[in-house]
């Protein structure tokens, strides 16, 4: 699969779910941050070899930077669930390529 294709859907993901996220915990953000953030990441994310858990990493520490509050299992949270999303466009468009 294209990392290209791959660095936007972390980019799409992270700039959706992750705000819903946020808004079901009651977590103060901005959506600037979480943007900013998600481009961060899924720029981290054309790495070869590493990408994948670096552009996790990175994203979690941007949003952690920019909330500057203690809600880490938050942040965590909401970004693993983004992660998660992902999956599925991720198998969709594999399977429709092969």
């Amino acid at each position: 699969m294209n990392s290209f294709l791959v660095a936007f859907f972390y980019a799409v993901a992270g700039i959706v779910v992750v705000p819903i996220i946020f808004s079901i915990f009651k977590t103060k953000y901005g959506f600037l941050d979480v943007v900013l953030a998600s481009i961060g990441a899924a720029a981290v994310s054309l790495i070869p070899t590493i990408g994948g858990p670096a552009s996790l990493a990175t994203m979690i520490a941007i949003l952690y930077w920019r909330i500057r509050e203690d809600l880490v299992p938050d942040i965590v949270v909401a970004v693993g669930v983004a992660r998660l999303a992902v999956i599925p466009l991720l198998l969709v468009f594999n399977l429709k390529s092969q």
